[in-house]
């Protein structure tokens, strides 16, 4: 899921802010951006909002 970290950095946000966004841990977002997890559905919303972008960009590699 590079395009979450991605995202992330071009907005300047740290990981524990999108983790206190999102609603879950610190590791659960560096999971995510490391392709050890992917996220659910439910946080892939919250996630494109904290981004301000579709949910299909993000899934988009």
């Amino acid at each position: 899921m590079r395009k979450i970290k991605q995202k992330r950095m071009n907005l300047g946000l740290t990981q524990k802010y999108v983790a206190y966004k999102v609603g879950v841990s610190q590791q659960a977002v560096v999971r995510w951006e490391s392709g050890i997890t992917a996220p659910s559905a439910s946080h892939l919303t919250k996630l494109a909002k904290v981004y301000e972008c579709s949910i299909e960009e993000l899934l988009d590699s």
